[in-house]
């Protein structure tokens, strides 16, 4: 774990576990953001104690002149809002992640445990891009598809690297909708991004959240007993206050074209408005290698 003390600073707190949902038997992650020292975690096994994300969408009401002269409030509309019009274009692609995976516990005994997070498809016959801690591991993959499709699927992973925390899986399906991939070098700081995956595995499809891009080349390292050497380290990953929250893990951040630009995957629970995403560019590799 990386710590660099500034001013009056102080060792971070204990690190809780976070990444992938766990209803029995939670795996431990803690992560350290390496700038401030603060103490951070996954954000794909759910926490328990995690509050649930408000999703941020409000419109502020402005005035207009009418062709009278006068002026009124303006009527909102969904179809010139690049928000709403971003996450149209990306959400139907976006699919819910549930694994399972036996685990030992103290005593010696085995169990099975139940994660879940979130991956977006990129190729119309099934293809699937997730973070690797969303399904390491797992026995049993199981892909469902977003309302109003809901079809169940059983997958396998096509390709996996552990190190960069970065999956390709499969299903047998076709014509599924995709999302298009962006191009995460011409991301600016403070542009507007928005975060989408099954947050806290809450019913009625995916959560959304908007915000900005707060850096550009962020290091966090993961400390992960199922990971080599027990951690992985992401690095020039994109910091945004948008809120990425246990079960967002492999869920896409996209821009206002409704490109993916980055791929959700850690939170932090001692710091408000704080979550990383792996830029997409660094995923190019893999998805090449799992479909050639």
């Amino acid at each position: 774990m990386i710590y660099e003390p500034g001013p009056h600073a102080f060792p971070p707190p204990p690190e809780a576990p976070a990444t992938r949902r766990r209803h029995r038997a939670l795996v431990s992650l803690s992560v350290a953001v390496a700038l401030l020292g603060a103490g951070a975690v996954g954000a794909g096994i759910a926490d328990l104690n995690t509050q649930p994300a408000a999703t941020a969408a409000t419109t502020a009401s402005t005035e207009v002149a009418t062709s009278t002269g006068t002026s009124g409030p303006a009527v909102y509309n969904a179809n010139t809002d690049p928000t709403v019009q971003a996450i149209a274009k990306v959400s139907p692609a976006v699919v819910n992640i549930t694994s399972q995976i036996q685990q030992t516990n103290p005593f010696g005994g085995t169990s099975v445990g139940t994660g879940t997070g979130t991956g977006f498809v990129v190729r119309p016959d099934g293809v699937i891009l997730t973070n690797d801690h969303v399904v390491e591991g797992a026995s049993d993959i199981r892909v469902t598809l977003p309302a109003p499709d809901g079809r169940s699927f059983q997958a396998t992973v096509l390709s996996a690297d552990s190190q960069h925390d970065l999956a390709v899986i499969k299903v047998d399906a076709s014509g599924l909708p995709t999302v298009a991939l962006g191009d995460s070098g011409n991301v600016e700081l403070g542009q507007r991004v928005v975060a989408l995956g099954y947050a806290l595995d809450l019913n009625g499809g995916p959560t959304v959240t908007s915000g900005i891009v707060s850096s550009l080349d962020r290091t966090v390292q993961v400390q992960d007993p199922n990971a080599p050497q027990g951690g992985r380290t992401y690095r020039d990953v994109f910091q945004t206050d948008a809120a990425i929250n246990p079960g967002n893990s492999g869920g896409p951040l996209i821009n206002l074209s409704g490109q993916v630009v980055g791929i959700d995957s850690a939170g932090t629970q001692q710091a408000q408005n704080i979550g990383f995403a792996i830029q997409i560019d660094a995923a190019r590799s893999i998805i090449a290698k799992a479909t050639a």
